[in-house]
């Protein structure tokens, strides 16, 4: 029995010419594929909800802000340490 691998006929060349035409033949289907994925996600259609619609035209209280911003730079922000834990304790629940 001969290895068409190993042999140093013909055959070895043609095994490796027709791995070579069934390269391209995947190459042209992915590159379909890719084309059809491209086409599908250009006709998907989003729709914000009222909840993320209503945040966009969200308003803040400046003063607000920037009294915090002031307290929380000079250290007299008040924290609340349980609330900050039972956050983290959340948090660690969720990973």
């Amino acid at each position: 029995m001969v290895d068409s691998i190993n042999s140093t006929t013909g055959s070895g060349t043609t095994n490796r010419a027709n791995r070579g035409a069934v390269s391209a033949k995947e190459a042209s289907d992915t590159a379909v594929a890719g084309a059809a994925a491209r086409e599908a996600s250009a006709s998907v259609e989003v729709r914000l909800s009222e909840e993320i619609r209503s945040s966009e035209n969200a308003s803040f209280d400046e003063a607000k802000v920037r009294e915090m911003r002031q307290a929380i730079e000079s250290g007299t922000f008040p924290l609340d340490s349980r609330r900050i834990a039972e956050n983290f304790a959340e948090l660690e629940r969720l990973i």
